[in-house]
């Protein structure tokens, strides 16, 4: 993986100048903005194009590992999400969108320009400047690519007191795939996060680094793009026809490169923290399909036996580039439900995240990683976090 961090091992900032994941909050519980998908609709809605259709609810269940997924409720918009979100964030920090120096936005899409349009709505509602919100066409590895432009950010304002970093992460996968196609219908699942960073105030970040690769030649079974675009009118997850343009995927060649591309991550961060060595690990990394997460996580224990993985599908699916945040946001839950102790102060979080490149579709994939060293959060604005 090519070294292209905001900070690597040899010149990473310690205590109080290192850049830290201080609060990430989720808005994945509210009713009012989302509702589930469970197999029996997944398995209707599969059968429903030209395709092959999922055989069976159970099938579902064993080819996904997802039991539930979210779409948004009728009526209800990703910029309506967006406010819900900066609202919590508000109610349990105290930190209102103007607080922040700089604020970077994923809202994947095929649409190239759904994330400027999204970061202009929620401008134009708090009164910002476009050139403090900054938005992102991230698909799956679009958590570590803010996380990246977050540290690159503060290296550069050292001269700034106390600077802080919004990271917006607002997926709605459902308005930019097909219901009836089984590689998307049964995993792909709206969510949304929000991630104050600062220096030194709460989870350390020793590294953190994205960047964009082409596909292993070995590793590109046939010939063709990686993901392309088509339009048409294409079945929402409603079950209505509906003109737009989808997301296909070269299943095999994706499937073989991102979890490559993960694994060479988990190395480089391994071979960069020699302090992992002593630590306890526990590896989160993006969650895309139950297969995929099962054959990374059978690879990578092969070479890293003792480090914890963590599998969030059941109850949220593919959230694109919110599946990783929204881990963080309830790590002590998913490591119950994973059946794993609490996390203690020391312990190690390794983030990876590969898949689709929005910026070059067909020929590249995204992949990144960040690794943290947890401890209990700090209060912000008199809460406890």
């Amino acid at each position: 993986m090519s070294d292209s961090s905001a900070f690597s091992e040899a010149d990473t900032p310690h205590g109080e100048t290192a850049p830290a994941i201080r609060c990430v909050v989720d808005v994945c519980d509210r009713t009012d903005l989302f509702e589930l998908l469970d197999n029996q609709q997944i398995c209707q809605l599969s059968s429903m194009g030209e395709g092959t259709g999922f055989a069976c609810v159970d099938s579902i269940q064993k080819s996904t590992g997802v039991a539930h997924r979210r779409i948004l409720r009728p009526g209800i918009t990703p910029f309506i999400v967006a406010t819900a979100l900066i609202e919590k964030l508000k109610a349990e920090t105290g930190l209102e969108l103007r607080d922040f120096d700089q604020i970077f936005l994923c809202h994947s899409h095929c649409d190239t320009q759904a994330a400027g349009r999204l970061a202009k709505e929620i401008a134009d509602d708090h009164s910002l400047s476009l050139q403090k919100l900054r938005a992102l066409n991230g698909g799956c590895a679009g958590y570590l690519l803010l996380v990246d432009e977050a540290c690159r950010f503060l290296d550069e304002v050292d001269d700034r007191p106390d600077p802080k970093v919004l990271l917006l992460n607002v997926e709605t996968p459902e308005f930019w795939h097909d219901a009836a196609d089984r590689l998307f219908c049964g995993i792909v699942a709206a969510g949304a996060t929000a991630t104050v960073i600062q220096r030194g105030r709460g989870w350390v970040l020793s590294r953190a680094q994205a960047d964009h690769f082409p596909p292993y030649a070995e590793l590109r079974p046939a010939p063709g793009p990686l993901f392309w675009k088509e339009q048409g009118p294409f079945y929402s997850f409603r079950g209505q026809q509906v003109a737009r343009t989808v997301m296909r995927m070269n299943a095999e060649a994706v499937f073989l490169n991102g979890i490559e591309l993960m694994l060479n991550c988990l190395r480089t961060t391994v071979t960069a923290s020699p302090e992992i060595h002593e630590r306890r690990v526990i590896v989160i990394p993006h969650q895309p399909s139950g297969k995929l997460l099962k054959a990374l996580i059978a690879a990578a224990r092969s070479e890293f036996p003792r480090f914890e993985f963590l599998n969030n599908l059941k109850e949220y699916g593919n959230m694109i580039s919110a599946g990783i945040p929204l881990i963080l946001s309830r790590l002590p839950e998913v490591l119950a439900a994973n059946g794993r102790q609490p996390p203690e102060s020391g312990d190690m979080l390794i983030l990876l995240g590969a898949g689709i490149c929005m910026e070059d579709i067909a020929e590249q994939m995204t992949a990144g990683c960040a690794c943290l060293e947890w401890s209990p959060l700090p209060t912000m604005a008199g809460v406890s976090l």
